[in-house]
């Protein structure tokens, strides 16, 4: 993995400019309350990570694209693919492969290290190959993916065995890498790829040179 700079993304209303890295929220109040909650009782470290995958597993309604609308005054906003914060997922309990990998890398990152758990950004080759998102941790040096967007699916799953799951894209709330040379497919396509070349705010970044 190669260390690529944190992204703004333009997925949010109102053409607001917003870092990749944000969308991971574990200090967020709602979010470490939601933790609390969910792991309460709970003492294994790996049983909590099952706990967590399976409530937003189980809890948040996945939809392959959320169409959201902010009226403020007379001015109207609206994204037809919106990126939330795991908080606001968290509340309405729908979201799409990437705001339900969102919401588990928040809630994991109360229990695990930067270094241990990244929201990923990939390809899923099963059947139609197209742009995924989902989460990754370590334990005991050993990668396992978790898919956040089912819960008929084991939790943890061996990243070794599991080559439909091309990873592209690693990041959370303090670091963002990238496999140089591999590109995230549609309906994603930063950095070295043509990746979410629909989501860049590029006047943010034109603005800042």
């Amino acid at each position: 993995m190669i260390s690529i700079d944190d992204q703004p993304i333009e997925s949010t209303f109102f053409g607001e400019g917003k870092w990749l890295s944000e969308f991971i929220t574990p200090g967020n109040l709602e979010i470490g309350s939601l933790y609390d909650e969910i792991t309460k009782g709970v003492t294994n470290q790996e049983e909590k990570i099952k706990a967590c995958w399976h409530w937003v597993a189980s809890k948040v309604k996945y939809k392959s694209f959320i169409k959201g609308k902010l009226q403020i005054e007379n001015r109207v906003s609206v994204q037809h693919d919106l990126w939330c914060d795991p908080s606001t997922v968290a509340r309405i309990k729908i979201g799409n492969c990437a705001n339900k990998a969102f919401l588990l890398t928040s809630l994991l990152r109360n229990e695990l290290p930067s270094s241990q758990v990244y929201c990923v950004l990939g390809n899923l080759h099963n059947g139609q190959a197209g742009g995924h998102a989902w989460v990754e941790v370590k334990l005991n040096d050993i990668n396992y993916i978790v898919e956040s967007t089912r819960s008929d699916v084991h939790p943890l799953v061996l990243a070794a065995a599991t080559p439909r799951y091309e990873s592209v894209h690693y990041f959370n709330d303090e670091c963002a890498y990238a496999i140089e040379g591999r590109t995230v497919m549609e309906p994603f396509t930063a950095c070295y790829s043509t990746w979410l070349k629909d989501y860049l705010d590029w006047g943010y970044i034109k603005g800042r040179k």
